[in-house]
């Protein structure tokens, strides 16, 4: 099974512009952990990512939720290929401690990986 295989549905972005209220909505109606931001020039290739985790962040810190994300968004993106085996996503997430791949197609963006995705049942024998 490769990383393409877990893509479920397509991501979910902002623009850098967007508040912490607005990612936090977009995170509840899409049933997401986090948001890809991306230029909306530019939608394939993304600047950042904002998880869940990202806004509790801002939240202890007592930014208002009209602060934008670019304040709080993640710029040093991990990437895995579409192609890349489960094995590949599942050591970047390790290596990197993070929750969210965002996945790349010959350096365009295609969506997102939670870890969610690769410890399904299912899917926990094929990493092996």
């Amino acid at each position: 099974m490769k990383v393409r295989d877990l893509i479920r549905k397509p991501p979910v972005t902002v623009p850098p512009t967007a508040t912490l209220l607005e990612a936090a909505e977009a995170l509840t109606s899409h049933g997401v952990g986090a948001v890809v931001v991306v230029d909306p020039s530019s939608p394939d290739k993304p600047i950042g990512i904002l998880s869940e985790r990202d806004i509790v962040k801002a939240i202890s810190a007592k930014m208002p939720l009209s602060t934008p994300v670019e304040a709080f968004m993640s710029t040093d993106l991990v990437t895995v290929e579409a192609e890349e085996p489960l094995s590949r996503a599942a050591d970047l997430m390790w290596m990197y401690n993070i929750r969210h791949l965002v996945v790349v197609e010959r350096g365009k963006f295609v969506g997102v990986i939670s870890v969610r995705d690769l410890l399904e049942p299912n899917r926990r024998r094929q990493l092996c």
